[in-house]
């Protein structure tokens, strides 16, 4: 799940603040929508990088509601100040470097020691949530995972493989598709020539620290005749990083 932050103008925020924030922390995003529409800019944050951003900016009005796919903030034109300040806070900005896009763009928009505009996050519709599916291994970077594993933890405890597919897909270096009868294949393969493999494939991800072993046992089963994909990536950029992995499965999505 994507967040994207509206800027509108200080006049039209404080006309309608009572509405935003009554639907905010109550209203379908529809309703939200409507109350939006003559937003100025529209700034989209990536899965891992509305979370991170929520954390540092927990002193301003949020509602997050995880297992309801929520996720809405405001920050009203008197508060504007104080918000810049804290994105362009040289340590964060610094911290979420490794996987910042729409929130280096936000600190660019936002004008400085000024009231002149409102912000309001809220999540994505659920369009996404229909898009093709894959079986994938995705391949995280160590310094990215270290931002976004505590998230990542609480979605696999939830159950919400198909947040957690998002947050992974969006901020992974690489990612080696798979179709159901070669996820089969491999997994086959792995529990024949690698068997402790099993409990990483089930446990849905893992650390970089454990990358170097999975890498080797997943080589001895990487065939090009059965998974050419994979085997041209173990080949040819699996030694860029040690890599956190993500093993997603879509049968677990799809329970």
């Amino acid at each position: 799940m994507r967040c994207h932050a509206y800027v509108i103008t200080s006049e039209v925020y404080r006309e309608l603040e009572a509405q935003i924030l009554t639907q905010l922390r109550d209203g379908e995003r529809d309703r939200l929508m409507y109350l939006l529409e003559e937003h100025e800019i529209d700034v989209e944050l990536l899965s891992g990088e509305w979370r991170i951003l929520f954390e540092r900016a927990s002193d301003f009005y949020q509602v997050i509601n995880t297992e309801g796919r929520k996720c809405r903030m405001a920050i009203s034109p008197d508060e504007l100040q104080a918000f810049v300040q804290l994105i362009r806070d040289p340590i964060n900005t610094k911290d979420w470097e490794p996987l910042a896009s729409g929130l280096s763009e936000l600190v660019d928009v936002l004008p400085v020691g000024v009231d002149m505009v409102g912000v309001v996050f809220l999540e994505e519709g659920d369009d996404w949530l229909w898009t093709e599916q894959h079986n994938e291994l995705q391949a995280l970077r160590p310094e990215v995972f270290s931002l976004i594993e505590g998230h990542i933890r609480v979605l696999i405890k939830l159950g919400d493989h198909v947040a957690l597919a998002r947050l992974c897909g969006d901020h992974c270096e690489a990612a080696i598709e798979f179709s159901q009868e070669r996820w089969r294949l491999l997994r086959e393969h792995c529990h024949d020539k690698a068997p402790e493999l099993d409990d990483i494939f089930d446990g849905a991800v893992s650390t970089p620290l454990d990358y170097t072993s999975i890498r080797e046992a997943i080589s001895m089963v990487s065939n090009p005749e059965f998974q050419p994909s994979l085997d041209a990536w173990l080949r040819v950029h699996a030694d860029a990083a040690n890599y956190a992995l993500y093993f997603r499965a879509l049968a677990r999505e799809r329970d």
